[in-house]
């Protein structure tokens, strides 16, 4: 059933464009649900890590935000994505389109 479930987040999420978040608000938002509780930096730092990609990171931080019952807005979930990008992932962000 969860497989299920995150099936048909990441299909929701699969046309959708990422949005460039603030990092610094992404860490103040992180550390105050204190998400390292669930799990450590090795679930972001592991070579053979499951979020390959920035649209990957936004759907689990959104699976996370909904376990949680955090109610972000999605420009809080992209300031939490920046964050973790800019501190544990470093994925390209995409070109800004012209």
């Amino acid at each position: 059933m969860f497989r299920i479930l995150l099936a048909a987040i990441t299909l929701s999420f699969a046309g959708s464009v990422f949005a460039a978040g603030d990092a610094t608000n992404g860490k103040v938002l992180f550390e105050k649900r204190d998400c390292l509780s669930c799990h450590g930096t090795e679930a972001f730092t592991s070579e053979d890590r499951k979020i390959k990609n920035l649209k990957a990171l936004e759907v689990q931080v959104r699976l996370c935000d909904s376990n949680l019952n955090n109610n972000w807005f999605d420009e809080e979930i992209h300031d939490v994505v920046a964050y973790l990008n800019e501190q544990y992932y470093k994925f390209p962000e995409p070109a800004e389109a012209q």
